[in-house]
């Protein structure tokens, strides 16, 4: 699981494997916000049952891009698992790991101090919840290419975990998934980091770097594969982009104004990644749908607000932008590659 990522770099251009021209390239792109994955999960229920004709979804795409609780989705989609049943995950098991907000002032101020000294939620209800659903499968199982963002500390260092359809990617393949998944979702002060013993590192949420994993699967694809930008299109579903504002007085100011700067860094980099995609491939080759407003603020860890309030939101949009998602489901993609998993 854990490699020594910036050693074992590549210091020269990765060799592009072929891909026939003019042939699509399809992402699938899902963003990570704890419990408002409900959101994602509804949004691909709709889609499968409307458009893919019993297939599993994931045969729909040529990579999907997971960070979080959409690497969690990532991940079980490329086992083909159905997402009513990763619907049932978000319904059945959300409910333990994120159980309810504490009541009245006494309560909330109680959770607030114990945050300060540790994370706010019990980790082994993720895990024990990761293992029942991942049981032992691998990352190499997977039916289609996955990329999935995590960084590693203490000494600050990006991975990303990938399937084994480039032979440079030999590391992460025969990772189980549940501690992949594990790795995605470790959510600065809300869960404990993923510790690898014998190396003493700490893999810690990809949400903090790229929580939009749209631009991580596009340098993928057009690194891995000798294809265009005009041959790829991606499909990505964000689970809320709520801006993290200050008032004009307490920009100036120091830490205790800043100390949810976090949340700033988030929305910059899910607003800029989004951005960055639609300059390359042109807006109309990258589909980006979202809960706003309100319903963007929602916080990942309020099951309660999140069931009452985005389920019926994905299923009014999913109509809305029918059409529109459905062109990413106008055929199966071919098998991937399997360079080491057999």
């Amino acid at each position: 699981m854990f490699t020594n990522r910036r050693a074992n770099s590549l210091v020269t251009r990765r060799a592009r494997q072929s891909w026939p021209a003019g042939k699509p390239f399809k992402i699938l792109s899902l963003d990570g916000g704890g419990i408002r994955g409900i959101y994602t999960a509804e949004i691909l229920r709709r889609c499968e049952e409307s458009f893919c004709r019993g297939a599993p979804l994931a045969r729909y795409f040529d990579m999907i891009a997971g960070t979080s609780t959409g690497g969690i989705i990532a991940l079980g989609l490329g086992l083909g698992i159905p997402t009513a049943e990763i619907v049932g995950f978000y319904r059945d098991d959300g409910r333990k790991i994120f159980p309810p907000l504490p009541d009245g002032f006494v309560g909330r101020l109680q959770s607030f101090i114990r945050s300060l000294n540790g994370p706010k939620l019990v980790h082994t209800e993720l895990e024990e919840a990761l293992k029942r659903r991942f049981v032992d499968h691998l990352l190499g199982e997977s039916m289609t290419r996955l990329v999935i963002p995590a960084f590693m500390m203490p000494k600050t260092e990006i991975a990303v975990f990938k399937t084994d359809h480039h032979e440079d990617f030999s590391n992460d393949y025969a990772t189980p998934m549940w501690q992949v998944a594990r790795a995605t979702s470790a959510a600065p002060t809300y869960l404990k980091g993923l510790e690898h013993e014998e190396s003493g590192q700490i893999f810690i949420d990809g949400g903090v770097w790229a929580n939009n994993p749209i631009m991580v699967g596009l340098v993928d694809a057009v690194t891995d594969y000798d294809i265009d930008f005009d041959q790829v299109s991606v499909f990505s579903i964000g689970t809320g982009n709520a801006p993290f504002t200050l008032r004009k007085p307490d920009v100036f100011r120091g830490l205790i104004a800043w100390r949810e700067a976090i949340k700033a860094a988030m929305f910059l980099t899910t607003d800029n990644a989004t951005a960055q995609a639609k300059l390359l491939l042109g807006p109309d080759r990258c589909l980006r749908i979202e809960p706003s407003e309100a319903d963007s603020a929602i916080e990942l860890d309020d099951y309660d607000t999140a069931f009452a309030r985005l389920p019926d939101l994905a299923a009014e949009q999913f109509e809305s932008k029918r059409a529109e998602i459905e062109r990413f489901f106008d055929g199966v993609v071919a098998p991937r590659e399997r360079h080491y998993d057999r």
